[in-house]
């Protein structure tokens, strides 16, 4: 489980990050590992082999195709705080982080990865997460 915040530019200070580390930690103290990730750029954390596929967020067109090359552009740029990206299929923009992953997938400059806990957060837990963050957080399940 990876939780990062929903915001891929968000930068919150290392003392809330530690924080939410504990927090998750109290949370899930089966879990195997716990890690804290910061970058100066946002950084791509994918699902692994949970991954199927990439939709467009406004006519739910299947993009993986386009979304490979655009992934791949995105890596080799000059700006990779750029996000930005149109839709091959109704050409809006959106970015690269607010496509329709399917399995969740998403960029970020802090995460907090936990290996193997016994289940996903709930609710108010995510609630506490981002909280003690200071920004709202989404989740990716990796399986490697």
């Amino acid at each position: 489980m990876i939780v990062l915040p929903a915001d891929p530019l968000a930068t919150p200070p290392k003392e809330r990050a530690e924080a939410a580390l504990t927090l998750l930690s109290q949370m899930r103290p089966e879990a195997q590992e716990f890690e804290l990730h910061f970058s100066d750029i946002p950084e791509f954390f994918h699902c692994g082999s949970n991954f199927e596929s990439v939709f467009c967020p406004f006519c739910e067109t299947d993009i993986v195709e386009r979304w490979g090359k655009a992934l791949d552009a995105w890596s080799k740029g000059h700006d990779r705080r750029r996000l930005a990206i149109e839709t091959p299929c109704c050409g809006r923009e959106t970015s690269l982080n607010d496509l329709d992953y399917v399995e969740p997938q998403a960029f970020a400059c802090i995460a907090v990865k936990v290996m193997n806990p016994d289940s996903d957060l709930e609710p108010y837990e995510l609630q506490k997460v981002a909280q003690t963050l200071g920004h709202p957080v989404r989740i990716v399940w990796r399986h490697i």
